[in-house]
Formats: structure tokens, sequence, C-alpha cells
């Protein structure tokens, strides 16, 4: 039988500490794996991410030694098909491991995916060790692959032939039902703290620094509900110990289903978990469905204290909502923590300081829940985590393939300074709004995230989490 072998690359090594990365599982490679092997295919799944900190000594693999240890599976296995996914800023680590892969075994194809190269197949088959680019989803493509269709009958992928890029056309996305359970049984489920409960796919909004519409289109595709049961009844088979992050910024758009989601997750009995949403996502229902289910956080995409910047940026959403929202949160005591981006295209030196008064009212909310609720919360979790789960975050714009702002910068009135995928990180400023130096922003996130430190403190809350280079 053909045999598949799904690798997920590690991350850039960072000064700071990135050891959260490797906590999640590789949920797009298993929603790809679960698909081959309902097609009677044998799959593979290999995580190099948790061997950046291998257990039990948690002791820092390098990518060189990394590379290494899948040059020397791929030896041993000999898969035919070698798939790799990538983000933006794992791209540069993805080539590295998929030069070595094909290097163990060179007649295998290697096939590269995921949100980055979808948006830059050109570039990435460049590599003489790339032989397919999987553009979108690849549940479906992936089977036809491992079937041996001919390339040129496959939708949705780019290779070479005759040393000319061959672009096919566009794959349809899947419709929800064939949406598979993530394969969680073919990781080391112990490995990991938390499942990612993703609950749709598709976004409806035209943000300019995203690229999840042109990926996964702009209908939104609801995941069944049972589906969404049969995922957390296999995560939590294999690790009863497991915290879920449930990712649905739709979530209060249709309350019965949300109350569904919701019931099962309260009936796990988990241990207190936390969620991802845009302010105009919740509304007072919602919070406390989200409290009942034992919600201890929301993360909440706020972006700009400006609505012109947040307008320019096709945000959807205004000040006055983000400060609605940020108060709502507040009169019902759940803990938030906001996420900003500064350098978005229209930003100014101005609209800087809009964002961080926006950010220190926002600030005002959650830290008043805390210490209302501090003996409680610390029952909950370390304080370090308290802090995290309540301070205000300050992103520096990366504007990825994909985004309007990169597919547009002077449309936009941005200047991206280089691609160099392995710096975009949104710590560190590839590019800059034509009113505003990078190098300027860069000096706000400091001083911004300096100024939610000491209003932290304000509230007799000890802190000392934030130093030059921390991420966020």
């Amino acid at each position: 039988m053909l045999k598949v072998l799904l690798i997920d690359p590690p991350f850039p090594e960072r000064p700071w500490d990135i050891s959260w990365i490797t906590q999640f599982p590789p949920k797009g490679l298993l929603y790809i794996a679960a698909a081959l092997r309902e097609a009677g295919i044998d799959v593979e799944v290999l995580d190099t991410k948790i061997m950046q900190f291998e257990r039990p000594s948690l002791l820092r693999r390098s990518i060189d030694e990394i590379c290494h240890v899948v040059r020397e599976k791929v030896k041993r296995k000999k898969p035919e098909i070698i798939g790799l996914t990538s983000t933006t800023l794992s791209y540069s680590s993805a080539l590295r491991i998929a030069k070595a892969a094909k290097e163990g075994y060179p007649p295998a194809t290697v096939v590269m995916g995921g949100v980055h190269v979808s948006f830059t197949p050109e570039e990435t088959l460049k590599n003489e060790f790339i032989d397919v680019v999987v553009r979108g989803e690849g549940e479906t493509t992936m089977i036809e692959l491992a079937k041996s269709l001919p390339l040129l009958n496959i939708l949705g992928i780019s290779f070479k032939k005759n040393g000319k890029v061959i672009n096919n056309p566009d794959r349809e996305n899947l419709d929800p039902i064939d949406i598979p359970v993530p394969a969680y049984d073919l990781v080391d489920m112990r490995n990991y703290a938390y499942v990612v409960l993703t609950c749709t796919r598709g976004c409806p909004y035209r943000c300019s620094f995203c690229e999840v519409p042109l990926l996964h289109n702009s209908k939104i595709r609801y995941r069944t509900v049972e589906k969404i049961q049969q995922e957390l009844d296999l995560a939590f088979s294999l690790n009863p110990r497991l915290e879920i992050r449930l990712e649905d910024e739709f979530l209060g758009l249709d309350m019965e289903r949300a109350e569904r989601i919701l019931t099962i997750i309260k009936k796990r009995n988990v241990m207190p978990f936390r969620t991802v949403t845009r302010p105009d996502g919740i509304n007072e229902k919602l919070i406390q469905l989200l409290k009942q289910a034992d919600c201890s956080n929301v993360y909440v995409g706020m972006e700009s204290g400006s609505d012109e910047v947040l307008e320019f940026n096709n945000r959807g959403m205004t000040v006055k909502r983000i400060l609605e929202t940020a108060n709502m949160l507040e009169r019902n005591e759940m803990l938030f923590h906001s996420a900003f981006i500064l350098g978005l295209p229209g930003e100014t030196k101005e609209t800087l300081k809009q964002t961080l008064r926006v950010a220190q009212k926002c600030c005002e909310s959650t830290f008043s829940v805390v210490r209302k609720n501090f003996e409680t919360l610390l029952d909950l979790m370390p304080f370090k985590l308290i802090v995290e789960n309540s301070r205000a975050e300050f992103n520096l714009l990366a504007p990825n393939p994909g985004t309007p702002i990169s597919k547009n910068p002077g449309k936009f009135r941005y200047r991206i300074f280089h691609r160099n995928w392995g710096l975009y990180d949104c710590n560190t400023s590839v590019g800059e709004p034509y009113d505003v130096s990078g190098e300027e922003i860069s000096r706000f996130k400091y001083h911004a995230l300096s100024e939610i430190q000491k209003q932290m403190s304000s509230y007799e809350l000890p802190v000392d989490w934030w130093v030059p280079g921390y991420k966020g």
C-alpha cells in the first residue's frame, strides 16, 4: 500500500520563549490524515515542533538536529509521498525539513501545503526538492495525489513541468459535512496541553491583514455539532487532561448552536477553557453561556483604537463597539485579553496614542474583574497566566502573503521592507504605513507594554512580566 508521511515543521528559533507553540497538535495535518485514512491510504504524522522542547527534560533541539531526525526517519520508512504544511513564520524551517526529507528518500514526491504556500506557489517551487504545492484546503487534493492521479487532472495544485510552473484551477472547498474529525490518534496526545476546537471554516469579513477569506472562502461553513462532539470524545479519550481552546469567531451568530456546543463542553467537566472571538461576536447571553460552561477567558481581537484605521482596514467594527464589548465583559465579570495590531495602514502617531488609550480602557475593565476575583482566579491558574489572560497585547503588523495588504500595498498606502518570512513574527517591523515609520512603531510597542504594566501595578496587582522582546 502507498505510504504517506505528513510532517509539521518547527518554528524558527527565537530569543524569547516559544515553548507554548509546541503545546498544540498539528490540527491541519490531522484533518488531512483523517481524510487519507478514510480513503484507505497508509498515513503517518510526524510533529517536529514537539522536538523543539523534548520531554521529559524539555531540552531544546536545534532545527539542524530535527532535520537529521527527519532525514533518518524518511530513509527508514521510504514513504512515496511526504507532505508538509507551512505558515509564513515556519516557511523557512519547513523548507529545511523538506530538503532533509528529500535527501532521506529522493524518489518520494515532496508536497507542501498550508496558508503560506497557497499564495506563493511559484516561489516555493523554485526549490528543487519541492515537487508539488497544494493550494487551499488539502483533504481531497492529498487523496488524489496519493491515488497517483495525473497531476494535470488534480485541482488545487501547482507543479513543475519542463521547468515551467503549472497552476491548475482552484479546488472548491469542502462541504461542512465532509470536514473530517482530526485523527488525533495518529499522534501522542499526551505530548500536548490543548485541543484547538475550530467550529467553522470561512469568514465573510475582508480585513486587510487577514488571508482567511481567500483561503477558506467568504462563506461561513459550520462544522456539524455531532462531529465537534466526536472530536472532543476522541481527543479526551487520548488525554483526559487537555485544555480546550475554542476558536469560533461566529459563535454568537447562532445562539441555539452555541448552546449545544457549550453544553457538550460543559458535560465533559474539563478544566476551565479559553475562547477566541471578535468584539461584535459577543453578547450578554453568550457570555453567560460561556461562564456556565466554565470558560475562564475570552481573547478578543480589538486591533485598533482609531475608527479611521478600523474603517480603512475593512475591520467592520467601531471603537464604540470595542468599548461596549469591554464593558459588557466587565459587567459579567469575565476575564478577557485584548489584542491590538500596531502599524496598520492608515496608522499615524496620533492613532497609535488612540490605540493605547483604548487598550488602557479595556484593561481598566479586565483588571477590575481580576481584582474582584483575585483569590478565585489564583485557585484556577498561576498568577503569570492571570496576567496573560487579562492584559492588552500589542503585535506589529506582518502582512503575510494572501492578505489584501500584501497583494496591493500601494492601495493601502503601505511600504513592505522585505520578504524575509522568518521575521514575520509580529514582533519585528517588516513594513510601515506611509505616515509613521517602522522604527517609531516598534518603540511605541515597548512604550505601550510598559504603560499597561504600570496600569496593572496601579491596581495593586504584583506584576513583573514584560521585558523588551517579549512576544506580544
